[in-house]
């Protein structure tokens, strides 16, 4: 059991870093794109600030989003295989960022159409890290020393 939860965790550290990650790729498009058409960049701390704001939600999204997804990829898949139980926790991890982005635009009286497009972003940008998540502790369970490579998981 605790071999599961460790390796659960794992996957989860991976999947907030990766998330933080994808801040910085934003960054880049963002300031590529304020250089192209001549914008403000936004100053000298946007890049840290966006790259700080995603790890933080990339945390808050740890016990929220990452780690049920792999969990229900991990039910959903008992017979171990990996493609099935990405399959599994990538619908899980878009149904659930897209249910919390709604929700949170609902409740900022966004309209429909900006909360559905936000729903649609979510879901999107939870895809990659929740491939990084379910891989890494699909291997990290794989590696755990006397558990028997017959066993499912």
């Amino acid at each position: 059991m605790f071999a599961r939860a460790g390796g659960h965790l794992v996957g989860a550290v991976v999947a907030c870093l990766a998330f933080a990650l994808q801040g910085v790729a934003v960054y880049v498009g963002l300031l590529a794109y304020a250089v192209v058409t001549d914008t403000d960049t936004g100053g000298p701390l946007a890049g840290p600030f966006l790259v700080l704001l995603s790890g933080v939600v990339g945390v808050v999204l740890v016990p929220l989003l990452f780690i049920p997804a792999s969990v229900i990829g991990e039910v959903a898949a008992k017979s171990g295989r990996l493609l099935t139980r990405w399959l599994a926790a990538s619908a899980a991890a878009g149904a659930l960022a897209m249910i919390y982005v709604f929700l949170a635009a609902l409740a900022t009286d966004a309209s429909i159409a900006n909360s559905l497009l936000a729903s649609l972003v979510a879901a999107l940008a939870v895809l990659v890290p929740t491939a990084l998540c379910v891989g890494v502790s699909h291997g990290a369970l794989k590696l755990i020393p006397g558990k028997p490579r017959d066993a499912p998981g």
